[in-house]
């Protein structure tokens, strides 16, 4: 993670350079403790946006086609990026976050698990409601709102943490976990109507 706390100032300065970026709900996120961080994904700055607005390291959840790079890879790792392979149950990737989120590690990672486009959110895979209730730790939605045009204004809003045991039931199914992880979306979208 050394390259991480020298590449985020630098982006940091830059990003700030290049827009005016607002935070809100920035409070949200656990000084301490592990979360889910989840914002929604339309282009690549998307997580650099997020990480440089949080004073913690974030553990981005990346496509494991990206790690196919020996560049990339070196960079992505370096990070604190991990790959998943996607359209697939992932064990490792599985473990990993899991094992992170009980280190006490912020995780982020895209419900929607690509970009997407325009201004449509998406649907969550099931794996932001099996990630948060398999670790016991909230997630926090996310909204970035604006159009990385030079100069235009930024927003990046954090929102209440969703508490996911709320909703556990004895068996849970593949179908249980995909409505739950729907909960996410829905937050991001009414902070998305709250930034208009």
């Amino acid at each position: 993670m050394l390259l991480y706390k020298i590449i985020k100032p630098i982006a940091k300065f830059l990003f700030n350079l290049i827009y005016k970026i607002e935070i809100k709900g920035i409070e949200n996120i656990p000084d301490n403790e592990g979360a889910l961080i989840c914002p929604n994904h339309y282009t690549w700055a998307d997580p650099v946006m997020v990480a440089i607005v949080t004073k913690r390291p974030i553990r981005f959840m990346a496509k494991a086609e990206a790690f196919n790079n020996p560049l990339m890879k070196f960079l992505l790792e370096n990070v604190g990026a991990y790959p998943v392979r996607r359209g697939e149950t992932d064990l490792t990737a599985v473990k990993n976050t899991l094992k992170l989120l009980k280190e006490g590690q912020l995780v982020g990672l895209f419900p929607q698990g690509t970009r997407v486009k325009g201004n449509d959110l998406g649907k969550a895979h099931s794996g932001v409601a099996v990630f948060a209730l398999k670790s016991n730790k909230p997630v926090i939605p996310t909204y970035i709102s604006g159009s990385y045009k030079p100069f235009s204004r930024m927003q990046v809003i954090f929102g209440q943490p969703i508490d996911f045991s709320i909703y556990k039931k004895d068996k849970m199914t593949g179908e249980d976990y995909f409505e739950l992880s729907q909960i996410v979306i829905d937050e991001i979208r009414n902070l998305k109507e709250g930034a208009k």
